[in-house]
């Protein structure tokens, strides 16, 4: 059984490739399930600042790595994560504020026992103090789209705040134009 659920731990922190794209953006279609669409696109959020924290680390000790990430580690729960990236620099108080909202509306869609989507009022009141963030440099606040429903809003905070978190891990980040030509390369600055 211990190796069994080692080899799902293992499944669990590896990491996707270009090969599940298909399977994930069906996963956070428009018409998928409210609950599935926050567990993954937090999840995917996690991932992106786990990575942009281990650019910062850049030790390449596995085993140091499990350490900290493990589930008794100083970066084992997603509110350490964001703790963390706030004393190194590199979110700010709007993107840590926006993940510790995400954070909790990602564990109400994972603990609730009645049925819940984006616009129970609960969830969407939440969802409705999330703050948008130009994706552009530098980064900062932007002023609030208006009409987005909550679960849009949920999905425009996280995707800009991967976006930016993905200028930390080393890559560069290129936006491109309608037609595929690189438009912006986004640098790695701090997210307000």
């Amino acid at each position: 059984m211990a190796n069994s659920i080692s080899k799902l731990r293992d499944l669990t922190s590896a990491p996707a490739t270009a090969e599940h794209q298909e399977d994930f953006n069906k996963a956070v279609s428009d018409d998928a399930d409210d609950r599935g669409v926050c567990l993954i696109l937090t999840a995917q959020l996690e991932n992106e600042l786990d990575r942009a924290i281990d650019h910062w680390i850049d030790n390449g000790d596995k085993k140091l790595r499990d350490e900290l990430y493990g589930g008794d580690g100083p970066l084992g729960t997603l509110s350490r994560k964001c703790a963390f990236a706030a004393a190194i620099g590199l979110i700010g108080p709007i993107t840590r504020e926006n993940l510790r909202a995400i954070r909790n509306i990602r564990n109400a869609f994972a603990h609730a026992k009645r049925p819940i989507t984006f616009d129970t009022d609960e969830v969407a009141a939440v969802c409705g103090e999330l703050k948008t963030i130009n994706i552009y440099d530098p980064p900062r606040e932007m002023a609030p789209i208006d009409d987005l429903t909550p679960r849009k809003q949920f999905e425009t905070v996280a995707a800009q705040t991967m976006i930016r978190l993905t200028s930390y891990t080393g890559f560069d980040v290129q936006l491109k134009d309608d037609d595929g030509k690189p438009e912006l390369t986004l640098k790695s600055e701090p997210l307000p």
